[in-house]
């Protein structure tokens, strides 16, 4: 944002910034700050953001005033990273600009203590820069460098908003029938196109529903484990959720996971118990097993639909219908179409032979057309072809339609907002301060990481030191612990933590890689991804996973031969990888190897204690000598023992002394007799049992 309108922005009747602000928040200090005037209550209207707003001007702001923070914390704060902000900017923007969810934002400013937040709070310098503090930031107001694109708030003139098509997400079980459902409302045939019968991305369609005549825009999520981000991206952008379970089923893994976010998304459900025509139907329990889940369905007094039906033979397609249109319109959904600029969501993108970078696009405000200029994530576009999806070119998309669109000059990210700019001058811009802000907050994150890392380490070596030097003085493990417990307890609680690079072909990969193996691991190993970025390994990669100890991972990249040369060097392992398998396989071996060892005791022979002499020494001091016989196994002169008393281990060490009738012998046999001394401070009895051991490392597994 900008301090200025921008010459190209939209007509005074759609101010680009959101100048009513939400009811003051109160921060909690010794005064009480008076709240600011209430806004009358907005009618119940489209649940998505707005379209974006671009440079600003200066709106009516909410000031916050708080208490200042020590003075070592604000000189700390000149030494850090410096993130261009524009000098008004909401909630939801600023979240934006920090890659942060706006309810981690909210939740965040709750703990400093301000109250009644909303996402279009406007926040002032001062506030912005107390949050910044708290993500390790300095703001600084610049609204050219800050200038960016935001949801455009909604319209003061309601006249404006327009109903519009509900978005309907379809999730559940793998092969529940999700895209039969689909095929059997729109008439065509979609799942004889799909490898195996499963859908493997997001697909998006209109529907004209048969009896109704209303129209729904379907977004089919794909259901099985290794899509489940594309499922949560389907999740955010949906009204309406219709969980699909199979009535031979019932409830398995990903319809728990696809109930867990639809609640996160906080949207109406619908349940579709599918195919019912088969014999070993049972859609009673379905419903039972869902209720145990805590679904609230109508059958037991709830409010979620059920709908028993049968995407193959029909059966109850009718009723499933009907139930989404009710339940759609329920939601009131409206949003403006005109005098607004376009906001929408990037649901796919791939390259096309002939069309280049193409994009599927769900427009949610606004009316985009060929010509219009999209940015969405670090990339825009200026839409040079728009087709539906059946390939047909369109002259104009509303909202809730969704378009394939060419005229990327990067691929975007599936689950972007893309919001329409006025100019590719603003537009190239916005690009740069996103990709200088994402810079900025990916090295303080990763000199963060790195910065604990070498802290940790160096505690580790200084407590190994402390430990040494203990030792050297004499001292055992047990009088070191007794006497600075401290040094162990730490170390004993502490998590093992295994860094690691990732570089790969492609983003795709990164990013999948990145979510395989985060958080591989248990209580007290697990993994950490310091960065994941495209290409192949450099000498600053070297660098930075040599100050974090981190290990590098190649995933369909080259390494050349002297970044091989200088990681060598540097200590720095890099491992490469062809297929991703095989990469998860050797992260949980290396992260099995650091797990920390563990021991069990192995009992080599057993000795019962039967009398007890006593001997004079040539020194005149009196030694008591243990006659005993050898039970079990074979007792010899080298090893390590344990006396065991009445069940209790009273002592542990090594044989003094080892004699057989009056010779010394290196080792006595099953079911013979000996006498003994042990190397230590112990006053036997008759009865004792004497145990040579040995401590054998367990195996250990993830």
């Amino acid at each position: 944002m900008a301090s200025s309108t921008p010459k190209n922005s939209p007509k005074p009747d759609n101010k680009p910034i959101a100048t009513k602000p939400a009811t003051a928040p109160k921060k909690k200090t010794e005064q009480q700050i008076p709240r600011q005037q209430k806004q009358e209550p907005r009618k119940k209207q489209d649940k998505k953001p707005a379209a974006r707003t671009s440079q600003p001007t200066q709106p009516q702001k909410a000031s916050v005033k708080v208490k200042a923070k020590p003075k070592q914390k604000q000189d700390a704060a000149t030494n850090r990273p410096k993130l261009d902000v524009p000098s008004f900017l909401t909630v939801a923007n600023f979240a934006q600009i920090l890659r942060v969810r706006v309810p981690e934002l909210l939740q965040k400013m709750a703990g400093l203590g301000f109250e009644d937040m909303t996402n279009d709070f406007i926040l002032d310098f001062e506030t912005a820069s107390l949050i910044a503090d708290e993500y390790g930031f300095e703001v600084n107001t610049n609204d050219d460098l800050g200038a960016d694109l935001f949801p455009a708030p909604e319209p003061k003139d309601e006249k404006l908003l327009k109903p519009r098509a509900p978005i309907v997400t379809i999730m559940g079980h793998v092969d529940h029938g999700k895209t039969t459902i689909l095929d059997y409302l729109r008439k065509s045939s979609i799942v004889d196109g799909e490898h195996g019968g499963i859908t493997q991305h997001i697909g998006a369609f209109v529907v004209k529903t048969p009896v109704s005549k209303k129209t729904i825009t379907f977004l089919d999520t794909p259901g099985h484990a290794a899509f489940l981000n594309m499922r949560e991206r389907g999740a955010n952008i949906t009204d309406v959720v219709v969980l699909v379970v199979a009535a031979e089923d019932s409830v398995m893994p990903q319809t728990k996971e696809a109930l867990r976010h639809a609640r996160n998304a906080g949207v109406p459900m619908v349940v579709a118990i599918n195919k019912c025509d088969k014999p070993d139907a049972n859609p009673d329990k379905v419903v039972a097993d869902l209720s145990g889940h805590g679904v609230e369905v109508e059958d037991y007094g709830g409010e979620v639909p059920t709908v028993r039906v049968s995407g193959k033979t029909g059966l109850g397609m009718a009723d499933l219908e009907e139930t989404i249109v009710t339940v759609a319109d329920l939601l009131d959904l409206k949003t403006q179409e005109d005098k607004t600029p376009v906001e929408g969501w990037v649901l796919e993108s791939e390259v096309k032979k002939g069309l280049g970078i193409v994009a599927t696009f769900l427009v949610m405000k606004g009316k985009l057309k060929p010509g219009a200029i999209i940015v969405a994530g670090q990339t825009w576009c200026k839409v040079r072809v728009m087709k539906d999806e059946f390939g047909k070119p369109l002259k104009v998309a509303g909202p809730a339609t969704p378009v394939e669109i060419s005229g990327w000059k990067d691929i975007p990210d599936a689950g972007e907002m893309g919001l329409e700019a006025p100019t590719e001058a603003l537009a190239k811009k916005v690009i740069t301060n996103r990709e200088k802000r994402k810079l900025l907050l990916e090295e303080a994150s990763q000199i963060e990481e790195m910065n604990k890392r070498m802290k940790e380490r160096i505690e580790a070596s200084r407590r190994e030191e402390k430990i040494r030097e203990y030792q050297q003085e004499g001292l055992t493990i047990d009088d070191i612990k007794e006497l600075e417990p401290e040094l162990f307890d730490l170390e004993a609680e502490k998590q093992i933590v295994v860094p690691y690079v990732i570089k790969a072909d492609v983003s795709g990969s990164a990013e999948a890689i990145a979510q395989s193996i985060t958080g591989l691991g248990n209580d007290e190993v697990q993994s950490s991804i310091l960065y994941e970025e495209v290409g192949a390994p450099t000498e600053s990669d070297i660098e930075r996973a040599k100050i974090a100890g981190a290990q590098i991972l190649a995933f369909n990249v080259k390494v050349p031969k002297n970044i091989i040369n200088s990681a060598s060097l540097a200590g720095v392992e890099i491992r490469e990888f062809k297929v991703i398998y095989h990469l998860i396989e050797d992260v949980l071996e290396t992260l099995t190897s650091k797990l920390p060892k563990k021991f069990e005791t192995k009992v080599l022979s057993t000795t019962s204690v039967k009398q007890l002499f006593e001997i004079t020494l040539k020194n005149k001091n009196k030694m008591t000598i243990a006659g005993c016989r050898v039970t079990n196994g074979v007792l010899k002169r080298s090893s390590v023992v344990r006396v065991m008393r009445k069940g209790d281990e009273i002592f542990r060490g090594k044989i003094k002394q080892l004699k057989h009738e009056k010779d010394d012998v290196a080792e006595v046999r099953n079911g013979m007799e000996c006498g003994l001394s042990l190397d230590g401070d112990i006053s036997y009895e008759v009865g004792d049992v004497i145990e040579s051991i040995e401590e054998v490392e367990i195996k250990r597994h993830l």
